[in-house]
């Protein structure tokens, strides 16, 4: 008879010791121990012959039935199983979770699909159309694409159905397309919210299916986890869910209009979709199993913990960035003009709309330009008649120039307070430093992907065949990655090894920084256990311990109640609720031997007041700590500015006169009262008083007339021979083309140009005129209209006085003034000054300050 091996389940013959297939030993079945009848009892007395009556003899029972094996033969592969038990799963509650990211692709496509775009009533897109090509244009936050492609004849005659013309013998065959690489980041957050709030609400609904009581017979139904996580199975049934969606999505955004075709490669989309899905999936609904899998294996902990600090890094700096780069942009005066985004028709769709459909990208570029990281542009294409190449960057050089100074600043402040921001989290989160390390890594990984995907690229070709004629051409713009990656190291490393210190100044601990630990025997020796009695000396939690000498050992007598307590015991009580209590008197001790008495141990007392010589107190390190650390912070950012202005002054290529003009820009000089510039007397050897302050610093100015500025005024000594009062907070920013020095203040919007040249052989009036024509004629100066044009006399030479208004680029009504006369060595001198008209007033003091104060130094 045949059994089965109780190891593998392997069917062997009943002699066989051994499993010929897995080669463990049998255990041999044990024979069912079956029992005999029992022995009748002795015949009773009676009559001979008479048989005893026979009681009924018990059945006996069958053989035992061999085991069951462990596992049938031939079962499915845990691989399969999980596939199975996925299969069989709830698939209701899988698609209801996929509704979410699905029906937010659809809802935003029918939005943008309104509006018609300025067809008007000769409509060649319709609304289902456009819907399509919404479809594809949002896909591309997943991973799609969107390529157009079009073929036809045209002809130098016209003619035929074809959108691009047909008939006669002189035709040619054209082809072209075109791709757009535009991943709406905006789109793809929004997107994996949609998803994350359809598998929370899954998870709750498995949950609560699974510890419900109406479930048969008190276990969970097959195919449903258990109480303790919804998972694995349930993940991949959302992600199929959510991949099939999208690729139907995908399979319905290609159109094709007039011979026009689009494309969103649904596969790379559908791909996408299922990488997100699955692991937004996974991560929600295996949380708890995931969590005890990470328990046991420290490292993979430590990696799993650092990815979601830079995650949530990443989220908070790229909240930030985009909030200040849709400011940036929504402060631009005439937006729509600049983009043409307007232009459309007669929907007007502002760009501000479509800035918010690319914020984070707009983020993460701003990021980079405060990292110091340019934004780059590249054009380029070939034919078969020639080609070129054109690169172009923005960086913070060009973002000073464009604009002024101050955004310069704020864009160093955002990257700065990111940065910070970065190292503050991974050392709130992280364990220990390699921890730390490692997320701020993680997120400059992070960082680099965004700004390589927040990109704009475009592509195009085209092919005439009879012609015999080609062309491929792209552009794209995008944020500089090579120097993305630099600055990037040292800004996150350098916030990162900075951010624990700073957060131990401000009080707060982290793991990477430990706690200060006090030493044993820091406050004494410890108590004694003989005398449980003993008062104890509670120390407050703002006493520092002090090292004094150690008393005399005493005899070797039995301890007095009044024996001064030892303060060691205070260190596990509670410093908020103790009251210090009174230094007790010590009993005397025994008589010294000669030599010098050690002083005996003082105690802290907070409101005793000791007299005679204390021990020297150690001291405070906390205000030196913060000063080196103040210092370390300053010193660290004032280096990578540098190295950041460095890298930058090495790009620039020098083509532009006023940055060389900026870099010998000569320092400015203030006049000073004439003591200053007077030589010490010597000192006179009979005491004198102290003078007071007016003696010291009220010293008579010189009497002549350049001598005298106002108050709110300095004095401004050019190097190109001339001085003039300039307000307190403006300064010389450079000279342009030799001949014209700016003086400006922080904005840079109001500033002073003054002209220097030499051996003039004109009138300051001819000359006047000539820059009239030339202002009328310049379309940055929109709506010119002067106020005087006229000639006059200026400190005795013949001048002219010019007053006009205009509105620049911006929008804004700019107030100019322009005095010029020509000297005696023949040098025209032209003093123009020019600001806002709503501030107007106040430039008009400062410009009747300026010349009545205007010197030649020469």
């Amino acid at each position: 008879m045949a059994s089965f091996c109780p190891h593998c389940g392997a069917q062997a013959p009943d002699e066989a010791r051994f499993c010929m297939k897995c080669g463990r030993e049998r255990t041999p079945e044990r024979e069912p121990t079956v029992q005999g009848p029992a022995a009748p009892p002795a015949a009773p007395l009676g009559r001979p012959g008479q048989q005893p009556e026979q009681p009924g003899r018990p059945p006996v029972p069958p053989p035992a039935a061999p085991p069951p094996p462990a596992f049938a033969p031939g079962g499915p592969s845990p691989v399969g199983a999980f596939l199975g038990r996925a299969l069989r799963g709830d698939w209701a509650g899988s698609a209801q979770a996929a509704l979410w990211p699905v029906g937010l692709l659809v809802i935003a496509a029918v939005a943008l699909a309104i509006p018609s775009y300025g067809q008007g009533s000769d409509v060649v897109v319709g609304f289902g159309d456009r819907m399509r090509i919404s479809l594809a244009l949002l896909l591309q936050s997943l991973g799609g694409g969107f390529e157009v492609s079009a073929s036809g004849s045209s002809s130098p005659f016209g003619g035929g159905d074809s959108p691009f013309g047909s008939g006669g013998d002189m035709g040619a065959e054209l082809s072209g397309g075109a791709a757009l690489s535009l991943v709406p980041l905006t789109v793809t957050a929004l997107w994996i919210l949609a998803l994350w709030i359809g598998v929370r609400a899954l998870r709750s609904r498995l949950r609560t299916r699974a510890t419900s009581p109406a479930v048969p017979g008190g276990h969970p139904v097959p195919g449903t986890p258990g109480p303790g996580t919804p998972g694995l199975e349930a993940a991949l049934r959302v992600a199929l869910s959510v991949t099939v969606g999208v690729l139907v999505l995908g399979l319905f955004a290609q159109p094709s209009i007039q011979g026009v075709r689009i494309s969103s490669s649904p596969v790379l989309a559908a791909l996408g979709a299922l990488l997100v899905s699955l692991a937004v999936a996974a991560g929600m609904l295996h949380r708890d199993d995931l969590a005890q899998w990470l328990t046991a294996r420290p490292a993979a902990l430590a990696l799993v913990r650092a990815t979601g600090t830079a995650l949530r890094a990443l989220a908070v700096v790229l909240v930030i960035c985009s909030v200040a780069a849709f400011v940036s942009i929504a402060q631009i005066d005439d937006l729509g003009d600049v983009s043409d985004v307007s232009d459309l028709g007669q929907t007007d769709l502002s760009p501000l709309v479509v800035a918010l459909l690319v914020l984070p990208n707009l983020g993460a570029m701003a990021l980079g330009l405060g990292w110091g990281a340019p934004i780059s542009f590249e054009a380029g294409g070939s034919s078969t008649y020639g080609g070129g190449y054109q690169h172009q960057s923005f960086g913070l050089s060009e973002l000073g120039d464009v604009t002024n100074s101050w955004a310069v600043v704020g864009a160093l402040a955002l990257g700065t307070v990111c940065a910070l921001t970065v190292g503050v989290m991974a050392a709130r989160r992280s364990a220990d430093r390699r921890e730390q390390l490692l997320s701020a890594g993680i997120f400059l990984g992070l960082f680099l992907l965004l700004g390589a995907l927040g990109g704009l690229g475009v592509r195009a070709t085209g092919a005439a065949s009879d012609l015999g004629g080609s062309g491929t051409g792209s552009a794209g713009v995008g944020l500089g990655m090579a120097e993305a990656l630099l600055f990037g190291l040292l800004w996150v490393f350098a916030a990162a090894f900075l951010a624990p210190y700073l957060m131990q100044m401000a009080g707060a601990r982290t793991g990477i920084v430990p706690e200060p630990q006090v030493p044993s025997g820091a406050f004494g020796p410890a108590p004694d256990a003989s005398a449980p009695n003993a008062p104890v000396q509670v120390y407050p939690a703002s006493a520092a311990p002090v090292q004094v000498p150690s008393a005399p050992e005493a005899p070797n007598d039995p301890p007095s109640p009044n024996d001064p307590p030892n303060p060691a015991a205070a260190a596990a009580l509670p410093t908020a609720t103790a009251v210090p209590v009174p230094t007790p008197t010590p009993p005397p001790g025994p008589t010294p031997g000669p030599g010098p008495t050690p002083a005996p141990a003082a105690l802290y007392a907070p409101h005793a007041f000791q007299l005679g010589a204390q021990p020297a107190a150690v001291p405070a390190k906390s205000s030196r700590r913060a000063g080196i650390w103040v210092a370390t912070v300053a010193g660290a950012f004032v280096i990578g500015g540098g190295v950041a202005a460095g890298v930058l002054l090495l790009q620039d290529h020098g083509g532009k006169d006023d940055k060389a003009g900026r870099d010998d820009k000569p320092a400015v000089s203030t006049e000073q009262p004439a003591t200053s510039q007077a030589p010490t007397p010597a000192p006179s050897p009979t005491p004198s008083a102290t003078p007071d302050r007016a003696t010291d610093t009220g010293t008579t100015p010189s009497t002549t007339p350049d001598a005298t500025v106002p108050s709110g005024y300095r004095k401004a000594v050019d190097p190109m021979g001339f001085s003039f009062a300039i307000p307190d907070v403006w300064s010389r920013q450079g000279v342009e083309n030799g001949s014209q020095i700016t003086y400006a203040g922080s904005t840079g919007a109001e500033h002073y140009l003054i002209g220097v040249i030499p051996d003039a052989g004109y009138t300051s009036y001819d000359n006047v005129l000539n820059m009239e024509k030339h202002a009328e004629e310049d379309k940055k100066k929109q709506d010119y209209q002067r106020i005087d044009l006229r000639r006059n006399t200026f400190q005795g030479r013949p001048g002219a006085i010019w007053e006009y208004t205009y509105r620049d680029e911006g929008g804004r009504t700019m107030h100019g003034i322009d005095q010029s006369y020509v000297a005696e060595d023949g040098t025209e001198y032209t003093i123009f000054l020019v600001g806002q008209q709503d501030v107007w007033a106040d430039l008009k003091q400062t410009y009747r300050t300026g010349l009545e104060s205007w010197r030649l130094t020469n």
